[in-house]
């Protein structure tokens, strides 16, 4: 359940945890997955009592420019404990994810280019390659249209999501979830080449599904490893 902090060790262990967040947060600008202060960026973590934080990416910043002082300690109600900058306008919804997902400790919000097309167009990308259902947990569905910051944009990713690594948000971008920052961040990689498939499979107009009992057998070992069930 995310990084156990210690008494008396917190402010240490979370400068390294702030880092880790920073450092991810400046690899999916990088690798041009957000353009700007766009994207958000966060990670589970919980002190000895047991009570969950979320270290969070703050709001309107350039990545590159910020440190780990930046990264801004929330509750999972939305409530700042540790931080000068405002979080970010998305935090409610990666809080409503760690409420959700027992086993996500990190969510990155961004928007690559092939992902946000398949997303304007608002289509669910069906598992079509193996490594998408491996990674991701088989269809990415299309979470519906709300305003940013909203309630409802939490309900609805929160619906899209479901038990899988990865969801498309409507007129705007993507959420990837993993076990770590790691995790999350190869889930991005992997949703957005998914994409590039399936807009190339579109544009030939056929494409040829994975057998049903192969499906069947890889969505059970996904489950298996990320359910929280």
């Amino acid at each position: 359940m995310g990084v156990v902090l210690e008494r008396g060790e917190r402010m240490t262990l979370w400068a390294a945890e702030k880092k880790m967040v920073l450092e991810t947060a400046q690899k999916v600008a990088d690798r041009g997955f957000v353009v700007g202060t766009a994207g958000n960026i966060s990670m589970r973590v919980s002190d000895s009592s047991g009570k969950e934080f979320m270290l969070i990416t703050p709001t309107s910043r350039y990545y590159d420019t910020m440190s780990g002082d930046d990264i801004v300690v929330v509750d999972l109600e939305g409530g700042r404990v540790e931080g000068g900058l405002a979080p970010s306008v998305e935090t409610m919804m990666h809080a409503g994810i760690y409420k959700e997902r027992k086993k996500v400790n990190a969510v990155i919000h961004s928007h690559p280019v092939f992902s946000s097309a398949i997303a304007v167009a608002g289509m669910d990308i069906p598992p079509i390659v193996d490594d998408q259902i491996n990674y991701l947990g088989g269809v990415i569905r299309v979470a519906e249209y709300a305003i940013s910051g909203s309630q409802d944009l939490v309900t609805n990713v929160l619906a899209a999501l479901g038990p899988r690594n990865a969801v498309l948000l409507a007129n705007h971008g993507a959420v990837t979830v993993g076990k770590d920052l790691r995790e999350a961040f190869t889930n991005i990689e992997m949703l957005e080449k998914t994409a590039k498939i399936y807009i190339s499979v579109i544009s030939i107009g056929k494409f040829t599904p994975i057998p049903a009992e192969a499906l069947e057998v890889q969505m059970a070992f996904f489950n298996y490893v990320h359910g929280d069930s």
